[in-house]
């Protein structure tokens, strides 16, 4: 083979080498196409755990408290930081076993975002008190979205979509099964 030869050949195969690219950012995001209708599940009124509700033992459970109404100041003294979650309703369980969960403040280092953030959950915006009193469980987050800083919006926005619980409609017959007319 001639030098020329070995030349040609290198740069084919440096060619057909994939390069990384680097895209703009989007300025937008998709959010979920369905409207999310489910309670946020809450334990011991400070731990979101969506995801995490399959796991909880029945029988250890002492007591449930619904938060519906948000208008109801009321009945929502003692849990002002539950009120303003999700529009349609809070499930407050309290619950004697920990789970593991994270602040609003590691979920956004964990991102490696920095600066002022600004947190949503299932589309609704937090207040800074709100966020500061929560936590989440990991396996409560479905999706994540990011929308950077703009001049508008001199924070950060970290969307988190929750995950949803489990369908408990069953089937009379068994995945699988053909049904012909």
């Amino acid at each position: 083979m001639t030098y020329s030869a070995i030349r040609l050949f290198c740069l084919m195969a440096l060619g057909c080498i994939a390069l990384p690219g680097h895209a703009q950012e989007t300025a937008s995001y998709s959010r979920p196409q369905v409207q999310i209708s489910e309670p946020v599940y809450v334990l011991n009124s400070s731990i979101i755990i969506n995801g995490l509700l399959q796991n909880i033992n029945p029988q250890h459970i002492k007591s449930i408290e619904v938060y519906k109404d948000p208008g109801n100041s009321e009945a929502q003294a003692g849990a002002s930081h539950l009120k303003n979650l999700s529009r349609f309703g809070v499930i407050n369980i309290t619950y004697p076993k920990r789970v593991r969960s994270r602040t609003f403040a590691q979920v956004g280092r964990r991102l490696g975002l920095r600066g002022p953030l600004i947190f949503a959950l299932n589309g609704h915006t937090l207040s800074t008190e709100d966020a500061a009193a929560l936590r989440i469980a990991p396996v409560a987050i479905g999706q994540l979205h990011i929308q950077k800083p703009t001049p508008e919006a001199p924070e950060t926005r970290v969307d988190i979509w929750l995950t949803l619980p489990p369908n408990s409609s069953h089937s009379p017959r068994s995945p699988g099964t053909i049904l012909l007319r």
